[in-house]
């Protein structure tokens, strides 16, 4: 009888979270891969118990309560996709409300036996600021299907529909970001980068996931409503769609403050996108050089603009930055992480 993996999540029920897509293909990727020595279930839910490993992807108040009979059943796991530091940008909290949230944050990973991190970056955080044990924190990275993302053929039709969808002309560049409507993910910074390079398209995939508690809500409304003529906010696009939209953008632009590895950069360059971002000390060991990493203060602007224009360009920079994108998903290929996943788990079993 083989072991069993019981994955806990509900991240996945607010649309357009990078944690849901990253559950979801975390999944995906163990069912078809360690299916030969584990039984998973990857939608699992407490009223059907526990199995030899449990692993908790979303922090809810549930998991947490169920994570002593789970640990008596067999190994507990937590993934950590954010912690305090990376959540204060992103929801707007009073500060009573924030200081609890965050201390119940970290119960929660320091409940778990095992934590796996999505960033290395998280692994030094959590031992030096919060007392945890490295030892027991692993880092795997994210991964997106190659039957989900990859390239299309220049005249698929499937672009040419999005193209007129979102009132795209033929021929005219275009430069993509994918994410929550946030401060924090260098909005305004994407709207200058705009209005200085007004020949070229630029289309935001996303919306307020976390509604009217979205860090700087109302200021991004307001900006909402004198949008440059040459930006289109298209709100979520369908996961299954967003394949077309990676394929349609000639850039992956994402000028964020902070992120960890997020699942949009993975999706870009599974589409052989060249992708643009501000140069984070989150993206030391995970981006390598697969990506533009633009060394930019909040509001400088310059260097974005310089660089899209070259990789909107046709000629010897734009190829070496999609032959770029194209070495970063070979490199978080479906083989790779699936090893991670198997030692990290067949590690987890008693001896």
């Amino acid at each position: 009888m083989k072991p069993t993996i019981h994955a806990f999540s509900k991240a996945d029920s607010v649309a357009g979270q990078g944690v849901g897509s990253a559950y979801l293909e975390q999944v995906q990727l163990i069912e078809r891969e360690l299916s030969d020595q584990f039984d998973i279930l990857g939608r699992a839910r407490l009223r059907g118990g526990f199995g030899d490993i449990n692993h908790f992807h979303s922090i809810n108040p549930e998991y947490f309560a169920a994570m002593i009979p789970a640990a008596r059943r067999g190994a507990t796991v937590a993934h950590v996709h954010f912690i305090p530091e990376t959540v204060n940008d992103s929801i707007r909290m009073p500060r009573p409300a924030r200081a609890v949230f965050d201390r119940y944050m970290l119960a929660f990973y320091r409940r778990a036996q095992h934590l796996v991190t999505v960033n290395p970056w998280f692994i030094t955080k959590l031992a030096d600021d919060y007392g945890m044990d490295p030892q027991r924190i692993t880092f795997i990275p994210n991964f997106v299907s190659a039957d989900d993302f990859h390239p299309l053929a220049a005249d698929d039709p499937r672009i040419a529909a999005m193209r007129t969808r979102f009132g795209v002309p033929t021929g005219r560049p275009v430069v993509l970001c994918a994410g929550q409507l946030q401060v924090r993910k260098g909005f305004f910074d994407f709207l200058a980068v705009a209005r200085a390079l007004p020949h070229v398209q630029f289309l935001w995939a996303g919306d307020f996931s976390f509604g009217r508690i979205t860090a700087g809500h109302s200021e991004i409304t307001r900006a909402m409503r004198e949008l440059p003529a040459n930006v289109n906010l298209v709100g979520l696009v369908p996961r299954g769609e967003m394949n077309v939209l990676f394929n349609l953008a000639d850039a992956f632009f994402l000028p964020s403050f902070e992120e960890l590895f997020p699942m949009t950069i993975l999706e870009a360059m599974a589409a052989h996108t060249p992708v643009v971002v501000r140069d984070l000390v989150y993206y030391d060991g995970v981006l390598h050089d697969y990506a533009a990493r633009i060394d930019a203060a909040p509001g400088e602007i310059d260097r974005f603009v310089q660089q899209l224009q070259r990789i909107l360009e046709p000629g010897a920079v734009r190829d070496a930055a999609v032959a770029d994108a194209r070495r970063g998903a070979e490199f978080y290929n479906r083989d790779s992480v699936a090893r991670q996943w198997r030692d990290f788990y067949t590690a987890l079993l008693p001896a």
